[in-house]
């Protein structure tokens, strides 16, 4: 079966928080470091990260084993990246006023957690891209498990997300903008777009064919220690 190359974008709609910050002279910064990380962009040389230090568009971060990343961005929005994952931060814009606040993160691999701290509306996105599935979240928090076989879990602890099929990741970007649809509807393998509610989840496999939405059990983390750090790090904002 010939692989699908698509993309997980969240759209992520989240309820009223904190304002935006003003100006900003950087995209984002690390905000805990536990292990070893690093940034690159292009050929250039890899750069170990610190907390304090920036990340910003194009930034390509990378983590090792043991390590757990932490992400702040100027809005109040966070990303975090569990041991072994690969992230690129495509694009990125937090200047300039809200309306023109947008992030697409494209996981290569590894395991990623976000939480939007703020409502995302009209032109604005919050998007995180992997090669096999596409998903725009209404919702603030939600993880993205992209594994080494190119199969996707996509977890929602609050909100919603709407989880279709897309284009390939780095297809001509001319391509028309995706069309939300009301709901889970049984549709055809080569066109189709499930809603994931809070406390569900939905799987993709590694040729891009989505499962069913389904509900998981509130102890389904109690022994994955990433998900029990990022609602440690989520309760200790709160």
């Amino acid at each position: 079966m010939k692989r699908v190359a698509c993309a997980v974008a969240f759209l992520v709609g989240a309820i009223a928080g904190a304002p935006l910050l003003a100006a900003e002279g950087r995209t984002a910064q690390v905000s805990f470091l536990e292990g070893r990380a690093q940034r690159s962009r292009g050929h250039g040389a890899h750069v170990d990260l610190r907390v304090g230090l920036a990340v910003s568009q194009g930034d390509t971060i990378e983590t090792q084993d043991a390590t757990r990343l932490e992400i702040r961005f100027g809005d109040g929005s966070i990303l975090r990246l569990g041991p072994k994952s690969r992230v690129q931060l495509a694009e990125a814009h937090f200047g300039g006023g809200a309306a023109r606040r947008k992030l697409t993160a494209r996981l290569f691999l590894g395991r990623l957690w976000a939480k939007v701290t703020s409502a995302i509306q009209g032109e604005q996105k919050f998007q995180v891209e992997t090669e096999n599935a596409v998903a725009g979240v209404r919702g603030t928090t939600f993880r993205v498990d992209a594994n080494a076989d190119k199969s996707v879990l996509v977890r929602v602890y609050d909100g919603s997300v709407a989880v279709a099929k897309r284009t390939p990741l780095y297809a001509d970007k001319r391509r028309p903008p995706r069309r939300e649809v009301p709901g889970p509807d049984e549709v055809t393998r080569d066109e189709w777009e499930k809603l994931v509610g809070r406390q569900m989840q939905i799987f993709i496999s590694a040729d891009g064919t989505p499962g069913e939405p389904e509900q998981f059990s509130p102890d389904v983390d109690n022994d994955d220690p990433f998900a029990l750090w990022n609602q440690q790090r989520d309760d200790a904002a709160k």
